[in-house]
């Protein structure tokens, strides 16, 4: 008998590319070992799928898929040749959807989407804007004036729960539910499988009377459910520190009581949400669409999800984006030539980094102050009314 050290990833290899029963009948024998691990199995299972006898290769799934003991990495291996073998013998198929029926697994649901996927050969219909554009009004109306797949990238701070003067909201309910359709729009006019990148922190409520208590949303945990529902899937948390100096001063009565209970730490973080819109494709069809280098990645990068930045203020806008943010965002979430999306611009530090980077801004914005200060630097916006 074969050592386990002689089963190499390579060796299975080539009895999967050589097809006749002798491999075929060796690789079985191969898979009822015990003593093999997960990656040498893996590849057991899927040189079994490339052989030409499919009589035996369904008996071989048939045996194994629709068994709740097989590792699922095995599984996934033996619906992926069901995917590429259904159109040659309907019993492939057939046996796709009893997998798909017996597990309801999301990783199979999105394995058959990329393999329809690539079969339909579909093709983004994107539209060039050519020129900076600044939408004036709410953005869940005027975001329905841009063409579908237009947009490369959006990045935005949605206006907090009722917790500056340019927001106020009967209900958070009432709150969530506009930012969603905000959300839906994005998702229209962003490009198959580009990003939507959302800044947001906890929030907290002023108390109507001493004797009532604050109310802390966790917004950000609620974001990613309306995230989800409006076309897109999580790719990253990217968290924002700021010096402590710059944030309220939320422990100072606990450092004068030390009382338990009463703790209220500094927050010096917000999140910064990554998320791709949902696609049949892998990012790398977005990434081969360009053929330059952009010069962006020459510079230093961050290799952690916390970065240190300090925040912007402006007598003019309570929460202003700091140039710096928005700067990394660009560098690592577009190309120089994109078309950028601020859906919520207020003043518009992102338009204003976007243009200098050489990307085409879209702003949104309703607030006529925010509009002059928009309109106020060197930009040629298109403003569509």
């Amino acid at each position: 008998m074969a050592k386990n050290s002689d089963y190499t990833i390579e060796y299975i290899k080539s009895l999967g590319k050589e097809k006749n029963d002798y491999n075929l009948f060796l690789l079985l024998e191969i898979f009822k070992r015990n003593d093999l691990n997960v990656d040498i199995k893996r590849e057991v299972v899927s040189s079994i799928g490339r052989q030409k006898n499919y009589n035996e290769v369904i008996k071989f799934i048939s045996e194994n898929a629709l068994n709740k003991s097989t590792i699922m990495e095995y599984v996934y291996q033996m619906f992926r040749t069901c995917l590429y073998r259904q159109n040659v013998d309907k019993r492939f198929k057939n046996l796709k959807n009893q997998i798909l029926d017996y597990y309801k697994n999301e990783i199979l649901y999105k394995m058959e989407e990329y393999y329809e996927y690539k079969q339909s050969h579909h093709k983004n219909s994107k539209n060039s804007i050519t020129r900076p554009v600044l939408l004036v009004g709410d953005s869940e109306e005027t975001l329905k004036t841009l063409p579908e797949n237009s947009i490369q990238l959006a990045f935005t701070s949605p206006p907090y729960y009722n917790a500056r003067t340019y927001s106020d909201y009967h209900s958070y309910n009432d709150y969530l539910y506009k930012i969603k359709q905000v959300f839906i729009q994005c998702n229209r006019v962003i490009e198959d499988g580009r990003f939507l990148i959302v800044n947001v922190s906890p929030v907290i409520t002023k108390r109507p009377g001493r004797e009532f208590e604050s109310i802390r949303y966790p917004i950000h945990f609620d974001f990613h459910k309306i995230l989800e529902e409006s076309g897109f899937y999580f790719i990253d948390e990217i968290i924002w520190i700021k010096p402590e100096p710059s944030v309220k001063n939320r422990i100072g009565g606990y450092q004068q009581t030390r009382k338990a209970l009463s703790y209220k730490p500094n927050c010096i973080t917000e999140s910064i949400m990554v998320y791709r819109k949902k696609c049949s494709f892998l990012l790398d069809k977005n990434i081969n669409e360009y053929k330059f280098f952009d010069k962006y990645a020459e510079e230093e990068i961050d290799t952690t999800n916390c970065w240190h930045i300090a925040p912007k203020s402006d007598k003019e806008h309570p929460a202003i984006f700091p140039e710096e943010l928005c700067r990394r965002i660009l560098k690592y979430y577009s190309f120089e030539g994109d078309t950028v999306l601020d859906p919520f611009a207020g003043s518009g530090t992102f338009g204003r980094v976007a243009h200098n980077m050489k990307r085409i801004p879209v702003m949104c914005e309703m607030d006529e102050n925010y509009i002059k200060l928009i309109t106020g630097v060197k930009i040629d916006y298109d403003i569509r009314r």
